[in-house]
């Protein structure tokens, strides 16, 4: 199938580029374990990428956890920043970034991750992200005035800092995401949308979904820049 010629690209960050997601997970089974809750796929499908505060909201009311949403933050940061200091890449990640670096295509980082965890997850890995300077649009940022995926703002934001405003410009935008909301938002952007979700989402949500992803993909390994229109991997 041929796809439309991408001129910029926008890529969210957990479970996307770095492996937090799972970090997310391991954190939130130990908030909830004392409580005899455990987070399930099928919760955990409808948090991802969403701001923080509206994701500890629905965390809560699905648990019935005894926690503010302010004291949960709390607790979740405590319990996830050592995490953050360590987590790497995922499979075809930096090959890709620095590719599209080479070849000087406009990318920008938008996730619903806070400013300071987006720091401390970024610190250590400076080979992936310097390649964005300045291009990198956090869910916490008051620009977004709160508005967090599906909400498609954060992806008009970000394309307008490469210049991509119209749109009749933002169809020529790419957006890799891994989460429910993400392929949302992009869509609702009007956007091409790439898709590399978990396994266990993939699972969680069988068929009964109508996220219509431009494409799929198991891994950003799969991705192949030439199929878009954007210059081909050396051989």
């Amino acid at each position: 199938m041929a796809h439309p010629q991408i001129s910029a690209v926008l890529f969210d960050m957990d479970g996307l580029m770095i492996d937090s997601e799972r970090l997310y997970t391991v954190a939130t089974n130990e908030v909830l374990a004392p409580f005899g809750k455990t987070f399930s796929w099928e919760l955990k499908s409808q948090l991802m990428g969403r701001p923080a505060h509206e994701s500890a909201a629905r965390l809560i009311e699905a648990t019935g956890i005894p926690y503010s949403v302010d004291d949960l933050l709390v607790v979740m940061d405590k319990k996830v920043e050592a995490l953050f200091r360590t987590v790497q890449p995922l499979p075809g990640v930096v090959k890709l970034v620095h590719h599209l670096q080479k070849h000087n295509i406009p990318m920008a980082i938008a996730t619903g991750s806070k400013k300071k965890n987006f720091a401390i997850k970024s610190a250590h890995l400076p080979h992936l992200f310097d390649a964005f300077s300045t291009n990198i649009l956090c869910g916490d940022d008051p620009i977004l005035e709160g508005k967090g995926k599906p909400d498609p703002t954060i992806f008009i934001l970000a394309a307008k800092m490469l210049g991509h405003e119209t749109p009749e410009d933002r169809a020529k935008v790419l957006v890799f995401e891994d989460g429910v909301s993400g392929v949302q938002a992009a869509r609702a952007a009007g956007m091409e949308v790439v898709w590399i979700p978990d396994p266990e989402l993939v699972r969680t949500l069988g068929n009964q979904h109508d996220l219509n992803p431009s494409h799929q993909h198991s891994s950003m390994e799969d991705f192949d820049p030439a199929a878009w229109g954007l210059p081909p991997y050396d051989s």
